[in-house]
């Protein structure tokens, strides 16, 4: 449904005797499953057609509508995000996880699975981004607002006595207060860690503020803070592509490592309890299990390329 969604926006924006719909049919006959993805894309493609023309849209033209900005890639990536968020996608779009997946494919900031990427963003700041991340940056004469839709950030802030640097996110927003901080999006709750100066946070549900400050790292949802911990430094080990761990159970090691990869990985239960310690690659994971490999009594076993277990050696 992903590459399908693409092939949409593509199909949509190039010249109709254009190489693109070649390589389009071949990817058609590529596989029966592109097939399938490409006729549920174009039914709910003819579907949205004319919402813009609308007196009066459905709300789900309006969403659309709120959530795309002005431009037709914009528009069709927003249409492209609906589509590959499945067949009811479209409809449930309000739902927060279908927001943040729909601002996520439409992101002018984003990073693809094993993907760590260093930039300069346009107030002067450094931004960077791990694995499957997503964002958008505005300034405006009050503000600079970094907006964090999916995946994990590490954020230098450039100095503007005038514009404060705020990160906003659904559990809350994060004031940067002359800083370098690490802020990580999960399911139910968002991590913040303080490297550099202190970090201001507002929670999106009771508007209730704590700042944390250097050396210090917490988690908080909407309405409630956990409480406040001394830094692991080593979780900022992935902006240099490296996965730096101190006696981390080889389960919980696997879920971090399988952010940087497609497919399954995890581990057979028998061995999921021994402790791992180091530093491995994250831009080759399939470089970082082998040495797990010479480093612990187990083995790797490939079912198919993107299925993969530790097992016991």
């Amino acid at each position: 449904m992903r590459e399908a969604a693409d092939w949409y926006v593509c199909l949509n924006e190039a010249p109709a005797n254009g190489p693109e719909r070649d390589a389009w049919s071949q990817w058609l006959r590529s596989g029966p499953l592109h097939a399938a993805a490409w006729d549920k894309v174009d039914a709910v493609g003819r579907r949205f057609a004319g919402l813009r023309e609308q007196d009066e849209p459905l709300a789900v033209a309006a969403g659309l509508r709120q959530a795309a900005r002005p431009g037709r890639r914009r528009s069709l990536r927003t249409l492209a995000g609906l589509l590959a968020a499945g067949a009811a996608g479209w409809m449930g779009w309000r739902q927060p996880a279908v927001q943040d997946q729909l601002f996520a494919w439409q992101a002018e900031l984003r990073t693809g699975v094993g993907e760590i990427r260093d930039t300069r963003l346009s107030d002067g700041s450094r931004l960077w981004m791990n694995t499957a991340s997503a964002a958008d940056f505005a300034v405006d004469a009050a503000w600079r607002r970094l907006t964090l839709h999916q995946g994990e950030i590490m954020v230098q802030t450039a100095q503007d006595a005038e514009r404060p640097f705020v990160v906003d996110t659904r559990h809350g927003s994060l004031r940067a207060l002359g800083t370098l901080f690490l802020v990580r999006r999960q399911p139910a709750s968002v991590h913040l860690a303080v490297l550099e100066g202190a970090v201001e946070v507002r929670l999106a549900g009771t508007g209730d503020r704590r700042v944390v400050a250097h050396g210090e790292q917490v988690d908080f949802s909407r309405e409630h803070y956990e409480d406040v911990a001394a830094l692991d430094a080593a979780q900022a080990a992935w902006r240099t592509g490296r996965l730096t761990v101190d006696d981390m159970p080889l389960a919980d090691f696997l879920a971090q490592l399988s952010r940087y990869r497609h497919g399954h990985l995890a581990a057979h239960p028998d061995v999921a309890g021994l402790r791992v310690m180091g530093s491995y690659p994250v831009p080759d994971t399939d470089a970082a299990l082998t040495l797990l490999s010479e480093v612990l009594p187990v083995r790797v076993h490939r079912s198919v390329p993107w299925w993969v277990t530790v097992e016991p050696r």
